[in-house]
């Protein structure tokens, strides 16, 4: 079995098990640990049940688009796969409600508008602009734990929950712009900057481009940026915590090979590159997505290949 077979293989077994072991976590939760456990642990299993299933489910349409697109080395995500599953275990739970299985007080909580935008959100992580998934999660969060002091409204942990939970998010929001000042990716790993952070413009940039090479190193930061060198000529990107929108429309690759290394780690670059590029992907991924979304078709030119070695772990590389 090849490489590609391989990784093919092992989504599709995390994929049955996280989905089996998802809504099985639910069902016990539902019926078992609601009757001897505090409130807050059983949402909490309750959530996470939920998340293990449309993870389960984002890697089985891992697996769809994998075993699609082998022969080209391109993979991503099939969402309407996914949310066929999610459109399955929907089935199954309103049939066990309907059954007496599990108890109707939990039927609003789980079928309500916080938890689809939940379901949603958890798929946005796994693309380039994940923070959107990061804060549609939080919200999401934010209005099923009001629906779960309906289930239990003799406890006023929800009261509580509001008081810590916007305090909270701001000093999540501070940290996260502090250590994007102070601390960059290197070659090693994290490393301060704290010359550059007090002033000091004679430290070198190291995301600085020279002669059509780039080179952008962010974390817990985004940016934008257009290549205007008449050659492009490759470089690294690496992504921790952070995000890159490229766009290599305005320039051209050179005859021959052009190598592009990128690594992402929890975060997200967006490539926009002309629709007769020659582009192989190299994919090496773990819980992420890699995806080539261009308009199929046009004539390429084969004189010519950017080959795009690509390392992504919780998070997307995008190509359109």
């Amino acid at each position: 079995m090849n490489a590609i077979g391989n990784k093919t293989y092992m989504f599709a077994m995390l994929s049955i098990v996280f989905m089996i072991g998802g809504f099985l976590l639910l069902n016990v939760t539902l019926t078992v640990f609601y009757n001897i456990l505090p409130a807050l642990p059983v949402i909490l299993l309750s959530l996470s049940s939920v998340f293990l299933y449309v993870i389960g489910a984002l890697f089985a349409g891992r697996c769809i688009a994998g075993g699609k697109q082998r022969f080209a080395g391109v993979g991503g995500i099939n969402h309407n796969a996914a949310f066929a599953l999610v459109l399955v275990a929907i089935g199954l739970l309103l049939l066990e409600f309907n059954m007496g299985l599990l108890p109707l007080i939990w039927r609003s909580f789980l079928f309500s508008w916080p938890m689809a935008l939940l379901v949603f959100s958890i798929g946005q992580l796994f693309k380039p602009n994940f923070i959107w998934g990061v804060v549609l999660s939080l919200v999401s969060i934010f209005f099923l734990f009001s629906r779960a002091s309906d289930i239990y409204p003799y406890i006023e942990f929800y009261e509580q929950f509001i008081s810590t939970f916007w305090p909270l998010l701001i000093i999540i929001a501070g940290v996260l712009i502090l250590l994007s000042i102070f601390i960059r990716p290197g070659q090693s790993g994290i490393r301060f900057h704290y010359k550059k952070a007090c002033g000091d413009d004679k430290q070198p940039n190291q995301s600085e481009n020279s002669d059509g090479k780039i080179n952008y190193r962010l974390a817990f930061s985004g940016t934008e940026q257009v290549i205007l060198d008449p050659v492009f000529k490759g470089g690294n990107i690496e992504i921790t915590f952070g995000g890159l929108e490229l766009d290599l429309r305005r320039t051209a690759l050179a005859e021959g090979d052009t190598f592009l290394y990128v690594n992402v780690v929890f975060g997200g670059v967006e490539l926009t590159v002309p629709d007769n590029w020659n582009i192989e992907l190299r994919p090496n991924r773990f819980a992420g997505g890699i995806e080539d979304s261009r308009v199929k078709g046009v004539e390429i030119d084969r004189t010519r290949k950017l080959i795009i070695i690509a390392k992504c772990a919780f998070g997307g590389i995008d190509i359109k």
